[in-house]
């Protein structure tokens, strides 16, 4: 089982990997990079049932270092335990990470957000592996755009460091634990990989999927969640073919209301 990729997505799907190795430092991250692909805690990824043939590098380089109003995050640094951080440190501007399942080098590389704030709004420099070679890129260079950014495929992120604004940690605390209701009452209890598809400009997708009456489709152990249409739920032995049998119910709804329909969701392995 823990040579499965299930085992190292949010999903819980996925066959095996030729091999599976964890980078728990800087140095280990760096190295490994050039074996294979790098997974965070897998939170968007949607993993082919036949597996990889190849190397998976788990990143596990968690890091989190204050200068003053910066903080430097290693990559594999769970997103709840960065903000978890920056309540104590009295350190504002990422409250809206505080629920959201992934890592800091998944976030950046996909300019992860919620609640009208994201990760472009507080980057200032990221640390990758390009080539081979290890950079740092200012925030101009990175090309965020909507839950994307201009990283190459190949590029490995190291590590980012964020300029936050100081406030008491008390009030910090209290908007992150207002962001925790907030998403406790709109997304679904259970093994998904968060929203399938990207809202274009004005647009809601799961608003769309939602009165298409698509709400707890089901294909074998993977369902359309009641909660929220443009998420898929595993509810027990869901395959990566459920899902994508879904998914392409939900983007043919989609395209038949004028929606140019684009995954969040990144597909690993064969499909």
């Amino acid at each position: 089982m823990r040579n499965t990729l299930k085992s190292f997505t949010t999903f819980g799907i996925g066959g095996p990997a030729k091999r599976i190795e964890t980078a728990a430092s800087r140095s280990a991250l760096i190295d490994l990079s050039a074996e294979g692909t790098v997974l965070g805690r897998g939170s968007n990824i949607l993993a082919s049932d036949s597996g990889v043939d190849g190397v998976i590098v788990i990143n596990r380089f968690e890091r989190v270092l204050r200068s003053g109003n910066y903080v430097y995050a290693g990559s594999g640094t769970r997103l709840s335990v960065l903000c978890g951080a920056l309540c104590e440190l009295g350190l504002s501007g990422m409250e809206w990470a505080i629920g959201i399942p992934g890592t800091v080098g998944g976030a950046v590389r996909m300019n992860a957000g919620a609640f009208l704030g994201c990760m472009s709004d507080v980057v200032e420099h990221v640390e990758i592996v390009r080539e081979h070679r290890v950079m740092t890129l200012n925030k101009s260079e990175i090309g965020f755009g909507y839950r994307t950014s201009g990283l190459l495929p190949g590029d490995t992120v190291i590590g980012a460091t964020f300029k936050l604004t100081p406030d008491s940690p008390i009030a910090v605390r209290r908007r992150c634990d207002r962001y925790n209701v907030l998403r406790k009452n709109s997304q679904p209890v259970g093994r998904s990989a968060g929203s399938v598809f990207k809202n274009p400009p004005h647009v809601s997708v799961g608003k769309i999927l939602d009165e298409a009456g698509l709400k707890g489709l089901r294909r074998g152990g993977a369902v359309i969640s009641d909660k929220h249409a443009n998420i898929i739920v595993n509810t027990g032995g869901a395959t990566a073919k459920d899902v994508c049998a879904l998914i392409e119910v939900m983007r043919g709804v989609l395209e038949d209301n004028g929606v140019a329909a684009q995954e969040e969701i990144i597909y690993l392995g064969d499909f």
